[in-house]
């Protein structure tokens, strides 16, 4: 596994990644998402797929916070 990090709205995420058979695989906070990353680097598709899992993971957290 690799690390993989993004800035987002001036907060740091930290997250890891392998790449497998032509497919990248991204954990953070008990998510996981993977897709192919064909041309594109994997580091690439790893810190896109990160970023939508930190997204995903701040919603939930202001939902919940909002109940």
């Amino acid at each position: 596994m690799r690390p993989v990090e993004v800035e987002i709205d001036g907060n740091r995420y930290t997250g890891s990644y392998r790449v497998v058979a032509g497919s990248v695989i991204v954990y953070f906070a008990s998510e996981t998402r993977f897709t192919t990353y064909g041309l594109t680097r994997p580091e690439v598709m790893a810190r896109w797929l990160l970023t939508d899992l930190c997204r995903k993971v701040e919603a939930r957290k202001r939902k919940h916070a909002s109940s």
